[in-house]
């Protein structure tokens, strides 16, 4: 074994001074668009919308037939999945691809969470009348798009409580119900749409074809 004195390396390899290593993170912060130095709290925000953009991962410019057929030659998913959450716009984007017939089943998946008080004040406000209390965030989004846009999912899943089971259950929802999912388009919170593909190839094996479509996409 080599003596402590060995492993200590020789000075023509350590830099001379702090400079070599680099800029501090702090000015590694693009300047804003004038060119004026960002303020702290502007840099704190940029730095979340960076993150924002790798996590909201969107594989296809737009929820179009024609989207999908010049990105991956196919018409329609088997199956468009929205995953619960905070992001009432999701909705909109559920509505949209129904419409689009893009897929030949549509899935709301979330049962209560972290989220789900957050989810509930806010559709109610944005939709009068709309009952969410005591409500799965997949009932709720499902209670929305049918009172707005007389749009109903094919199915849900509403007793999951997390990101994991967000996916195991699903899973057993899909099977019992033989619902083929080789190809999904998924909608996610933008925050964790990485995430949530991950997860589902995890358990679902690699031989899907997930196409993610974040819910938005961080400015």
């Amino acid at each position: 074994m080599p003596s402590s004195e060995s492993a200590v390396l020789p000075n023509e390899h350590l830099p001379e001074n702090n400079s070599k290593a680099g800029p501090p993170i702090s000015e590694c912060v693009p300047k804003d668009q004038t060119g004026a130095k960002m303020t702290n709290l502007e840099k704190t925000a940029e730095c979340i919308n960076i993150v924002g953009r790798f996590c909201g991962r969107r594989d296809i410019n737009a929820l179009s037939r024609q989207n999908l057929m010049e990105s991956y030659g196919i018409p329609r998913v088997d199956l468009f999945l929205l995953f619960g959450g905070s992001i009432p716009c999701a909705a909109e984007l559920f509505a949209d691809a129904v419409r689009e017939k893009i897929a030949a089943h549509y899935l709301i998946v979330g049962g209560e969470g972290h989220t789900t008080e957050s989810l509930r004040r806010k559709m109610a406000a944005l939709c009068p009348g709309l009952l969410t209390e005591g409500k799965s965030e997949a009932e709720v989004f499902s209670g929305y798009l049918s009172q707005k846009y007389g749009i109903s999912p094919d199915y849900l899943e509403t007793a999951s409580t997390n990101c994991g089971n967000n996916i195991t259950y699903l899973l057993k929802l899909l099977k019992s119900s033989r619902v083929p999912y080789q190809r999904i388009i998924l909608t996610q919170d933008a925050a964790m749409q990485r995430r949530m593909d991950a997860t589902l190839r995890k358990y679902a094996g690699e031989e899907i074809a997930i196409i993610n479509y974040a819910a938005y996409q961080a400015k």
